[in-house]
């Protein structure tokens, strides 16, 4: 009886312990699966055929690249997009460089100010306004442009507009900013415009002073211009992209999943499987430690049918203090092609 009795116990073990396996199994599967179906949820740009990473930088010497692999290098491309489009086609008024330490997770990011005058298209060397670059080629061409502008080796990138920003920043609460008198002047006519663009409601704030920020009123925030500079309006976006930050690092596993869900079908990104899952994985190392506006030091100048655009004051030294933020490469030496643009760029702001 006692023997029946022990094989019967065996068997039942046999089976609980298959079908606990078979559970863990049907977890891992759909973990897996799941993850690769955020990783393919991104738009895919017909100009973005190949693989960014592919692009390579012909002008940086050995020493400069070597010392930029300890650091992952992403542009951020925030587009005017008033219908969705994420493609050439629509500027790229908000254009990031971001460089994440690949030891600690300190995280440097960089503004590109719209306006500066630099070589646009890398293949036929034509100059203008950086955010043009976007618009006429997508994120390969933007890339390849600021690459060779400020002697980069850009490895990602990754494309949002404005209502993927918002859903964004509702699912994860809002934020709280401190309004001043002047950006309160003019931030609910942004407000207005953000809510008919993205159909997403909002409301009018009641006036200046601290404020928790829904995620119409928080891009109506990074969108602000008229107050002041196109300067000043990238300290806002970056202050935003802190806050969020901040926000996704002390969200739980949930929260994050939900949020990639809504945001990754409106981005355009050559992100993949293991980026995803290490940034997820990762979130809390995370943190901005700096942040800047290029080019540092500039001066504003009309050029023909450019109209006014931001020189860099010189492109060498901008491009200098670039590497040391970014980088933290405090014996950077420019390229002899930055030398060179920097060079055509005063040759021609002169001529105008």
């Amino acid at each position: 009886m006692n023997l029946l009795k022990g094989k019967i116990n065996v068997g039942i073990l046999k089976k609980i312990g298959i079908s606990i396996m078979a559970i863990c199994l049907f977890l891992i599967c759909s973990a897996v699966l799941y993850v690769t179906k955020l990783a393919s949820m991104p738009q895919k740009l017909p100009e973005t055929e190949g693989n960014i990473a592919d692009i390579t930088n012909a002008n940086l010497e050995k020493l400069t690249e070597k010392k930029m692999d300890d650091y992952w290098t992403i542009a951020i491309f925030g587009v005017d997009s008033r219908n969705g489009e994420i493609g050439s086609g629509t500027n790229a008024d908000t254009q990031m460089v971001m460089t994440v330490n690949r030891a600690d997770g300190a995280i440097r990011l960089v503004s590109v100010y719209r306006d500066t005058f630099l070589i646009k298209n890398t293949e036929t060397d034509s100059f203008g306004k950086i955010n043009s670059a976007y618009a006429e080629g997508g994120p390969v061409q933007n890339v390849m442009a600021l690459n060779t502008n400020l002697d980069l080796k850009i490895t990602d990138y990754i494309t949002f507009s404005w209502k993927a920003a918002v859903d964004a920043i509702n699912m994860l609460g809002g934020i709280d900013l401190q309004i001043t008198d002047a950006e309160y002047y003019f931030i609910n006519a942004f407000i207005t415009e953000t809510v008919n663009c993205t159909g997403v409601a909002s409301s009018h704030l009641s006036g200046p002073g601290m404020q928790h920020l829904d995620g119409v009123q928080a891009v109506a925030y990074s969108r602000l211009r008229l107050s002041d500079t196109d300067m000043k309006r990238t300290e806002r976006q970056r202050k935003v992209m802190e806050l969020v930050l901040e926000k996704a690092r002390r969200a739980g596993w949930e929260e994050l999943l939900g949020v990639l869900n809504v945001v990754l079908p409106q981005t355009a990104t050559s992100l993949n499987f293991d980026d995803l899952a290490m940034m997820a994985k990762n979130i809390t190392e995370y943190k901005i430690v700096e942040t800047g506006g290029f080019p540092f030091d500039q001066e504003e100048a009309r050029l023909g049918t450019y109209g006014a655009c931001l020189i860099p004051n010189t492109l060498e030294s901008n491009v200098t203090k670039l590497h040391r933020l970014l980088y933290q490469d405090e014996d950077y030496k420019c390229s002899d092609k930055v030398k060179e643009i920097g060079k055509e760029i005063l040759k021609q702001a002169v001529r105008n």
